[in-house]
């Protein structure tokens, strides 16, 4: 009877300790599960990308890149570059950050990524502190360029994307079009006038003007001007930009227009 008795007590022991060993290995295996999804590099997709060379650029331009892509140097490639949707804190957002800044965000460096062609595919997009040097086309809501340039044209897929974008903190040095409409340019009347000198004020606020006036700087002129009727978007509308604002939209800087008279022919002018 004992020897039974001692018998049933060893099978219960061995049991007892393979039971044990297979809860250590499941708490073990959830701790390097755990590990393992914590873990982000920089092409994950979840925060940001920076660029090394043109493997990097590639895969950062993907829908597996950072919302923000980090150069820390000019980069050329000599592939057309489709940059996918992202997403930053749950919103629609993608970012190509071509500059390096300070602790107090003021901007130390900047770069250029050239390339025959960008196509932006996402919505709230920016290139942003430096030059994309080629010509780009969006085909999203939200585009801009907040200190940014793009040394090329630049194409919008349709109306809609252009009057959502906002191109005033920035510059394009070739034309600004809608595919299947006319060409846009700085002083077609489509999209904007940038004032540099009182040349380009007179001719701003004629007929030939953007629709939007921006200005950079205190102005002065002794003539009279005419703001001329003007069109966004298919409405009548012209603006007097007299202010710069950050990628927030918060004014960050106002100016003075000083002319003896003003004339406003237009409707919804502001």
């Amino acid at each position: 009877m004992k020897k039974l008795m001692t018998v049933l007590m060893m099978i219960l022991m061995v049991g007892f300790l393979a039971a044990c060993g297979e809860d250590d290995t499941t708490d073990s295996d959830e701790g390097n599960n755990e590990e393992t999804n914590e873990e982000s590099d920089a092409t994950s997709g979840a925060t940001q990308s920076v660029i090394t060379d043109e493997a990097s650029l590639l895969e950062a331009v993907s829908a597996d890149g950072g919302w923000i892509v980090i150069f820390e140097e000019d980069m050329e490639t000599s592939e057309e570059l489709v940059l996918a949707p992202g997403e930053n804190d749950g919103e629609a957002a993608r970012k190509l950050a071509l500059y390096t800044q300070d602790e107090d965000r003021n901007i130390t460096d900047q770069f250029t990524l050239t390339a025959p062609m960008l196509t932006v595919q996402g919505e709230n997009t920016r290139i942003q502190g430096g030059t994309f040097a080629g010509d780009v086309l969006v085909e999203a809501n939200g585009f801009s360029i907040p200190d940014g340039t793009i040394d090329g044209n630049l194409t919008f897929a349709s109306a809609e994307y252009e009057a959502s974008a906002d191109l005033s903190g920035g510059e394009v040095t070739g034309e600004v079009t809608v595919e299947g409409g006319d060409t846009a340019d700085a002083t077609s009347g489509a999209t904007q006038s940038v004032i540099t000198d009182e040349a380009s004020l007179l001719e701003a606020v004629s007929a030939d003007g953007g629709w939007i006036v921006i200005f950079e700087e205190d102005m002065e002129t002794s003539e009279e001007l005419v703001l001329a009727p003007g069109e966004n978007d298919g409405e009548a509308a012209r603006k007097l930009a007299l202010y710069t604002q950050d990628e927030d939209r918060n004014i960050t800087d106002q100016f003075t227009l000083t002319a003896p008279m003003l004339t406003v022919q237009g409707e919804n002018t502001r």
